[in-house]
């Protein structure tokens, strides 16, 4: 049964163990989909928000993604809280396009010697980027909270090979091992009274080495689990419990469409032709 007891101090990082008790738990007409079908999709996904340059064609995407993940009964207020982190990772990464960018001037600032000039291509970059982080986000968001568990298992060791398949296994089952760890470590730092809100250079410290503390803890526990594992026979396969289906007829199609859309938009950006 997926533990879903422990609380989450942030509601701005996914928690792992309530996306899996979404994929188990929840029922709708796209948990119930192909996961071969659903994995294809966010491929093509992730593959036409990088090919596709017109904001008005990426906000379709990202709309799209966004139909996705409400028509699988997926909490959108946890959504919202889930964007934080894209977010400011987006635009720490592009705040500095959105003055660098040539284009018509909108506004401009002088430091001194420095003239900073924020331009309509700058803005028009940084909402691309945005747009295209939150499309991925959401459908991969959608995608991992609707398959469950046994059948990621299964779709990572047929389209994997067998060491690496069962690295990426190994790594995703850390993840819990590691959220753990972090949660362990805050319970310690509130049942002592410990302060969370504080100056930027204590909290700072107080933070860093909490998660210095959790990975160090975390390690620790994998090594644990691993030793346990030998010594129980393990061989670095991880059993296949329930195989998956080949994608019925109509999904084959949507996968399709996918890729003639995909074959568009290449066709569309390097071929020198207007468009995308």
């Amino acid at each position: 049964m997926t533990d879903t007891s422990r609380r989450s101090y942030t509601k701005h990082v996914p928690d792992i163990r309530l996306i899996t008790h979404y994929a188990e738990r929840t029922d709708s007409i796209i948990h119930r989909a192909n996961p071969w079908t659903k994995a294809a999709m966010l491929f093509f996904i992730v593959a036409l928000v990088t090919v596709v340059m017109d904001f008005l064609v990426l906000a379709a995407i990202y709309m799209f993604a966004l139909g996705f993940y409400t028509a699988a009964r997926l909490p959108l207020k946890l959504l919202v809280g889930w964007y934080f982190l894209p977010l400011v990772f987006v635009l720490t990464l592009v705040i500095m396009f959105v003055f660098t960018e040539p284009g018509t001037e909108i506004a401009r600032m002088t430091l001194g010697t420095l003239v900073i000039a924020v331009t309509d291509n700058g803005l028009v970059l940084m909402a691309k980027l945005v747009v295209r982080a939150l499309a991925v986000v959401t459908f991969s968001l959608a995608v991992f909270m609707t398959i469950s568990h046994k059948h990621v298992v299964y779709i990572v060791r047929r389209s994997m090979p067998g060491p690496l398949a069962t690295m990426f296994l190994l790594t995703y089952r850390f993840l819990y091992v590691t959220s753990d760890e972090i949660t362990d470590l805050l319970d310690a730092v509130h049942s002592k009274n410990g302060n969370m809100v504080r100056g930027v250079l204590k909290q700072t410290k107080m933070f860093a080495g909490i998660f210095a503390h959790a990975f160090i803890h975390a390690f620790d526990r994998a090594d644990r689990v691993s030793r346990a594992m030998e010594a129980r026979g393990f061989t670095g396969d991880f059993p296949i419990v329930e195989r998956v289906s080949a994608p019925r007829a109509r999904e084959i199609a949507v996968v399709g469409a996918f890729a003639v859309f995909l074959a568009l938009a290449l066709v569309s950006r390097y071929s020198g032709m207007a468009g995308w």
